[in-house]
């Protein structure tokens, strides 16, 4: 079902960048004030997630080169290229929620995603 809704570069894309529906919503979140800087508190409100969960999804993204993280909040750092694919990602996520999530969770359950890999290994997020 995916696939007759999510064009195959979004699909491409998602697969490649985004792990939980927690990365894209602040992912996206984060794309739509690009002149905020937003802290983990506060975008965990906004999406509705955890502090950890939302910390786990924004170091997924800093490592990905999406978001930058100074003076202790996170702010857009995607290259035009990305801003494009954002954008993109954006429509169809906000056309077609259920095939979007439907593609992050097929991912996840067969291995553990990259952002929980990587927090087990380098510890929690830390801003400067």
């Amino acid at each position: 079902m995916a696939a007759q809704y999510v064009p195959g570069e979004v699909r491409d894309f998602i697969l490649k960048y985004i792990a939980s529906v927690a990365q894209i919503e602040a992912l996206l979140l984060i794309w739509s004030n690009p002149g905020e800087h937003w802290g983990v508190t506060d975008i965990a409100a906004r999406i509705y997630a955890s502090e950890t969960e939302t910390a786990k999804a924004l170091e997924r993204l800093s490592t990905d080169g999406f978001v930058l993280c100074t003076n202790g909040g996170f702010r857009l750092n995607a290259s035009a290229e990305n801003i494009d694919m954002i954008r993109r990602l954006q429509e169809v996520y906000a056309r077609h929620l259920i095939p979007v999530t439907d593609i992050i969770h097929g991912l996840s359950s067969n291995a553990p995603s990259t952002a929980e890999t990587f927090s087990l290994k380098k510890g929690p997020l830390k801003c400067p």
